[in-house]
């Protein structure tokens, strides 16, 4: 009488760690391919969890432009060394931006507010200048940045 019962828990525990495996197979093979084929599709996290299309041409540009220049010091979404970018354009004029970038130092030096501000919230560490950035490639690093909000 307990042989058939103990074949019973024995193939039931079986299907169990059977169905545990596949459903773990599935879960690692969905998030590998959400995560490489981040160029197709980028997921947003936070309480709306929609898919968000691809970067558009600019924030690529912006992208490849983060990474070169503002990666070391920057997070698009979070505080680092310095800010968090996302959303700075929303926060301070463009041609503000625009000269912060080209020069921070002469700008604190100018006794601007917002710059002697920026500068003392972060330790009063000296952003780099970046003058060889455009206009235009200050403006796509932004539009990437905004991208997280």
């Amino acid at each position: 009488m307990l042989e058939p019962l103990t074949k019973i828990i024995a193939y039931t525990f079986t299907f169990m760690i059977l169905a545990v495996g596949i459903c773990a197979g599935v879960v690692l093979y969905i998030d590998h391919n959400a995560t490489s084929n981040h160029s197709k599709l980028a997921i947003q996290t936070g309480p709306d969890l929609t898919l968000k299309p691809q970067f558009n041409e600019q924030q690529l540009l912006g992208q490849n432009l983060f990474k070169a220049n503002c990666a070391s010091c920057h997070k698009p979404n979070k505080r680092a060394v310095g800010p968090a970018l996302a959303g700075v354009s929303n926060k301070y004029d463009r041609d503000w931006i625009y000269s912060w970038i080209e020069d921070p130092q002469a700008k604190i030096a100018s006794g601007d507010a917002d710059a002697i501000k920026i500068y003392n919230e972060y330790n009063q560490t000296n952003m780099n200048a970046f003058p060889q950035l455009s206009h235009d490639e200050i403006d796509a690093i932004l539009a990437y940045a905004d991208y997280y909000l």
